[in-house]
């Protein structure tokens, strides 16, 4: 894995685990994802469930979600 790859993972386990201490859910980052009005890529809820498991490769628009999130649960 990248360096990268790695900055991306730690960042996505950062989302998983303040979701779990929030108690919210992948409804919840569905949620705020369909909120949206013209986002730059397209996730079907599925996907988004499996970038958050950590089942997707860190394609460019994986990064581009993991970013959206991190900012919108005002993480960094």
């Amino acid at each position: 894995m990248s360096e990268v790859e790695q900055s991306f993972d730690s960042q996505r386990i950062k989302i998983v685990e303040y979701l779990e201490k929030e108690g919210f859910s992948n409804k919840d980052v569905i949620r705020a994802y369909e909120n949206i009005k013209e986002p730059s890529y397209k996730f079907a809820k599925t996907d988004i469930s499996s970038v958050l498991n950590g089942n997707r490769k860190y394609t460019q628009s994986v990064k581009w979600l993991i970013t959206f999130l991190i900012k919108y649960f005002d993480l960094d």
